[in-house]
């Protein structure tokens, strides 16, 4: 789901390495599209598991604390960003537009509903988990994490392009409130060196695909339509 914090995550992850994956579209609200898994919540992957995933990202396995790191992320800073948003009706409101998107048909019916059960997301994620601390609180942790230039020390680890992922998320949808947090935990800097490096790993992505494409060109294996 485009707008599906989670998923934004992931897709982060495999495009910085270069990872290539087929992303799927999941359709409200009959999610036919993964109607072949018994597990029907997104993201799904598959991969061997998470160490797996990581290895095949940034060619090592997690150490015992980016795996700690990694779970206070998904488990903590993540459920602290959905609770935020879904507990303000203006993000709300921008979060629903965008996540059904492409599904013109359902909108003037579910929409509604949809915004009813976000509203009650923030009351049902606290209760699950009475120990979340707030959303400024793991950005404090986030930056006493930072070791060098980033989380992951010199060069980008996990954290760091799920941390920027989020971000980029919030963006997305037009909220301004990962943009409050990094103002508010002294992370400016961090975010903005964080998307230089993925940026760039991007555009290397792009001139490789050029230049392949070049080469094939010069060598008679495509022509121009």
């Amino acid at each position: 789901m485009e707008a599906s914090p989670p998923c934004v995550m992931v897709r982060s992850l495999l495009s910085f390495a270069n990872v290539p994956y087929q992303s799927i579209i999941v359709s409200m609200p009959g999610k036919k599209e993964i109607k072949w898994s018994k597990y029907k919540k997104v993201p799904i992957i598959t991969v061997n598991g998470l160490q797996e995933l990581c290895r095949i990202i940034f060619g090592r396995q997690l150490s015992e604390l980016e795996s700690k790191q990694i779970h206070d992320v998904t488990y903590g800073l993540l459920l602290a960003y959905e609770s935020e948003i879904f507990g303000n009706q203006e993000s709300r409101n921008k979060f629903v537009a965008t996540f059904l998107k492409g599904n013109c048909c359902f909108t003037c019916c579910i929409v509604p509903l949809i915004r009813h059960m976000l509203s009650k997301a923030p009351a049902k994620i606290k209760k699950s988990h009475p120990e979340l601390k707030s959303l400024d609180e793991y950005g404090k942790k986030i930056r006493a994490d930072i070791s060098g230039t980033f989380v992951g020390g010199q060069q980008p680890g996990p954290v760091d392009i799920m941390v920027w992922a989020l971000v980029e998320q919030a963006r997305h949808i037009e909220t301004n409130t990962m943009e409050n947090w990094l103002s508010k935990n002294d992370l400016m800097a961090w975010n903005h060196v964080v998307q230089e490096k993925c940026l760039v790993k991007l555009l290397d992505t792009l001139t490789s695909i050029c230049e392949t494409l070049t080469a094939c060109f010069r060598k008679g294996f495509l022509s121009p339509a």
